[in-house]
């Protein structure tokens, strides 16, 4: 065929859709394959994505077509988000019902009749069974046990009081506003206080971001008592980014316990396997930690109640006792009081007969030196009578000498004192000098300028120093 016989490109797409409609007309298949590029249309009721078949070893994409949901496939993809909690969207490995259309306009595609619940369920609880047994494989601190599994962070003892938590939530969550609102506001006053880190909590894809976060709690050295994790309700597929291998791991491994609320009815996920505790929402885990807060008091209260009572009893016991004690101690004291009295009184008696023997006797010795005294008396003050006779008499002759020469003495004194009064002195021409109205010994507090009293015979001077001079001395000399 020449260029001369051409054909538009519209005759063509009318052939090969007349081919196709030919050839696949009434036929239906069950194809299975991946999502891709998915939009919903609200309005039309109708889902457009992309059909994609990706190699088992490096996931390459071997096969792709274009697929449209409308009409009973769209009420069946409604039935299957209801049936799983999934929502039909990217990513999800499905399988489907389909029928082949080519139209001119928009090629080659396929429409999707009906899905198979059952198929993607079993999908992603394959893949959930696969990870867990990787982690129990690849980490020595997950342990399957008969109850599910032993991990170092569900292994470690919770503090006795939560009051500081790290929580991780996405920013706009509502989960966590009302994770926040039951623990601020409980009903018994405890209080707490709550850092919020805030990451992307849903797709698998933003597991890293998620990491890090966990991450960073752990290496800012805050002695958090708890790590919550609140999400709250959404689809299904939405909770899949805890399922993820690195978070579960994490969290397993965290030295912090792990309090988990993220939201969903259906399912446990893998991070509330390997978390210390899981709750079903955010308001179940501020419940559960007020809770665990509040069997501390009750216990502290019922410690105190016990305390209480067993003083009580305590007290009572030990006041029998030293009532009995009290009653022993009397009965013993009047029994030791009634003894040694009868003994104070047999000694009375007896002191009282020997202090009369005694005074007696010595009565009779004190008689008998009493005469020996007199007599011995006599004789002494007449022998002692001579002597101050004799004394008397030489006094008197000292005494008079004495007295005569002492007299003597003092006129002698007398006259002296005459000469060296101040009176006689400053007759002779001498004088004495006052200042501030002290006598003046020396020179030494006189300066020029001062003034000063010079007290002569009969006349006194007052007069001021114009000029201080120091000599010898000799002056005086006559």
């Amino acid at each position: 065929m020449g260029p001369e016989n051409f054909i538009k490109l519209s005759q063509l797409s009318y052939q090969i859709h007349l081919a196709v409609n030919d050839r696949f007309r009434g036929l239906t298949y069950w194809v299975v394959a991946d999502v891709t590029s998915h939009s919903f249309k609200a309005d039309k009721n109708i889902h457009y994505f992309e059909l994609v078949e990706k190699a088992e070893k490096n996931s390459a994409i071997t096969a792709k077509i274009m697929g449209k949901a409308w009409g009973e496939g769209a009420v069946h993809l409604s039935d299957f988000e209801k049936k799983t909690g999934q929502s039909f969207t990217n990513n999800l490995h499905v399988l489907v019902k389909v029928s082949i259309d080519y139209h001119p306009l928009y090629g080659l595609s396929v429409n999707v009749l009906d899905i198979d619940v059952n198929f993607t369920l079993g999908v992603l609880e394959r893949q959930r069974n696969e990870t867990l047994k990787r982690l129990a494989a690849e980490n020595d601190f997950i342990t399957r046990t008969p109850e599910g599994y032993s991990t170092l962070n569900s292994r470690l003892k919770l503090p006795l009081v939560i009051q500081r938590v790290a929580v991780i939530s996405a920013s706009n969550s509502a989960g966590n506003e009302d994770f926040r609102h039951t623990l601020q506001h409980n009903d018994f006053g405890y209080a707490f206080r709550i850092d919020d880190y805030y990451t992307i909590v849903q797709g698998d894809n933003n597991a890293k971001l998620f990491l890090n976060k966990l991450i960073e709690i752990y290496q800012t050295g805050i002695p958090y008592d708890a790590v919550v994790i609140t999400r709250g309700g959404g689809a299904q597929s939405d909770f899949l980014i805890f399922d993820n291998y690195s978070i579960g791991r994490a969290v397993a491994k965290i030295p912090i316990p792990v309090i988990t609320g993220i939201g969903h009815q259906k399912n446990v996920s893998i991070t509330d396997l390997m978390a210390h505790t899981n709750t079903k929402t955010p308001t179940k885990a501020a419940e559960f930690i007020i809770a665990h807060n509040r069997n501390f008091e009750t216990g502290l209260l019922s410690m105190q109640q016990h305390i209480v009572i067993r003083s009580q009893q305590l007290f009572l016991r030990h006041f029998k006792v030293l009532e009995d004690l009290k009653k022993n101690i009397a009965k013993n004291a009047r029994e030791l009081l009634s003894g040694h009295k009868r003994q104070l009184a047999f000694a009375n008696q007896r002191m009282a007969a020997d202090a009369k023997d005694i005074l007696h006797e010595h009565q009779k010795k004190l008689s008998l030196k009493a005469q020996m005294a007199a007599q011995s008396s006599q004789n002494l003050l007449r022998r002692r009578k001579s002597d101050l006779d004799y004394l008397a008499g030489s006094l008197k002759l000292f005494a008079g000498g004495y007295l005569k020469s002492r007299n003597l003495r003092l006129k002698h004194m007398l006259k002296s004192i005459n000469l060296m009064s101040p009176q006689n002195i400053l007759k002779k021409g001498y004088a004495i000098v006052k200042t501030n109205g002290k006598i003046a010994s020396n020179t030494e507090h006189i300066k020029e300028g001062d003034d000063i009293e010079v007290f002569l015979h009969d006349t006194i001077l007052k007069s001021t120093v114009k000029e201080k001079i120091q000599y010898d001395g000799r002056a005086a000399d006559l």
